[in-house]
């Protein structure tokens, strides 16, 4: 959120402002048919998105703590 803020200072465009500005060039990356997966991502995003951070947080803790139960949970090997 802080690089938005002085991205937003420096150039005096808002995120959703910058987008716009873009939507040519990506329109033609996504029609061009050169990048299916690319596209279908952007597809997905037709109506906008939310970008909800503790939603993201919560996604990133969980896989990392699925990452390490097995080692926490492993038992001792005897020597």
């Amino acid at each position: 959120m802080e690089r938005e803020a002085h991205a937003e200072a420096a150039t005096g465009q808002s995120e959703e402002q910058w987008m716009d500005s873009r939507a040519p060039v990506l329109r033609d990356l996504t029609e061009s048919g050169r990048f299916p997966n690319f596209s279908r991502v952007v597809g997905a995003f037709e109506d906008g998105y939310d970008l909800n951070l503790d939603a993201l947080f919560a996604f990133g803790l969980k896989a990392l703590l699925d990452g390490l139960t097995p080692i926490v949970e492993a038992q001792p090997t005897a020597r």
